[in-house]
């Protein structure tokens, strides 16, 4: 699965859908998946997902040659959150 650039929800509002991906410190990574409505006013700014790794803890795998969630399947998983909450609050 591929998280789209644009969405329709089920009730047919259009979403922008922006990634962003940060090292935060001390030693942290975050991830952010927003949806942002293509009509939107001052008052809504949307939804967004966040997940944040220890930085620490996934140097280690990689020194451990163990598998590591890649930022595309972190963005999947986002995704399907970000749905499910854009429906809540929007549908």
């Amino acid at each position: 699965m591929v998280v789209p650039p644009y969405w329709v929800s089920r009730d047919g509002k259009v979403f922008r859908l922006l990634r962003s991906s940060q090292f935060i410190i001390p030693d942290r990574m975050r991830f952010v998946l927003r949806a942002v409505p293509i009509k939107s006013n001052a008052l809504d700014t949307g939804v967004e997902a966040t997940r944040e790794f220890d930085a620490g803890g996934v140097l280690d795998k990689v020194a451990n040659h163990q598998a590591i969630q890649t930022p595309e399947e972190t963005f999947e998983q986002l995704w399907q959150q970000l749905q499910q909450e854009v429906e809540l609050k929007y549908g």
